[in-house]
């Protein structure tokens, strides 16, 4: 059995955190990953598996960084002033950390742990062009580092539920520079598992979730 999770989902903001980010920036990819929401419930109903929705936005506190990562809580992000994080104080640090980061991970972690055997798969997005930089060519990334055998049975599989679609490997980031959640609650637990980043316009739609969803899980089930 699979259990997904998906670190930036949301681009919700507690009561008490204020960003002074604009609701048009909230909208934008640097608040979260655009389509994973749909998508991973969609992947959860598809492959009749459990899930973990992170239920706070990245620029609040990034649940994908290590907690001692400069940029755990951005203060700056594709060309946007994170205002409300610029100076801040140990205090409110650590509140986002113990409200936030801390259960976000342990919950995680509780389960994973009561699902010992499954292939543990983590879903991201990425946007189709940052400021300044060229369009990113990439349909679906897949991050790989400790479980290559899992992602060139994924990758096998891919090619034949979607033939069209450019999967590229590290791209457009490397499992070997972000990666925490699977360094830290996965990769731990011996558990195989599929890091996957999918652009941004492919999933924008409830109908563009539903079929990446369908390809997906027809790529997933036969490693099950």
């Amino acid at each position: 059995r699979a259990f997904i999770f998906c670190d930036h989902a949301s681009n919700a903001v507690p009561p008490w955190v204020s960003l002074g980010v604009s609701a048009d920036d909230m909208q934008r990819h640097i608040a979260w990953d655009i389509g994973t929401d749909g998508l991973g419930r969609k992947l959860c109903a598809a492959l009749n598996c459990g899930g973990l929705i992170c239920s706070f936005s990245r620029l609040v506190i990034d649940a994908n960084r290590n907690p001692d990562a400069p940029g755990l809580i951005p203060d700056y992000s594709d060309g946007t002033d994170i205002l409300g994080n610029h100076g801040l104080s140990h205090e409110d640090r650590q509140a986002r950390i113990d409200q936030l980061y801390g259960p976000y991970h342990h919950m995680l972690g509780v389960a994973l742990d009561s699902h010992p055997a499954c292939l543990a798969i983590s879903v991201h997005s990425f946007t189709p062009q940052l400021r300044g930089h060229p369009k990113r060519s990439t349909d679906i990334g897949l991050l790989v580092k400790d479980d290559p055998d899992t992602a060139n049975q994924f990758l096998a599989e891919l090619s034949t539920a979607a033939p069209d679609l450019q999967v590229d490997i590290n791209e457009p980031y490397s499992a070997y520079d972000l990666n925490w959640t699977v360094d830290h609650n996965v990769v731990p637990r011996g558990l195989r598992h599929l890091a996957i980043e999918v652009r941004q316009d492919h999933i924008a739609t409830d109908t563009g979730q539903a079929a990446m969803a369908d390809m997906l899980a027809r790529a997933i089930q036969p490693l099950l």
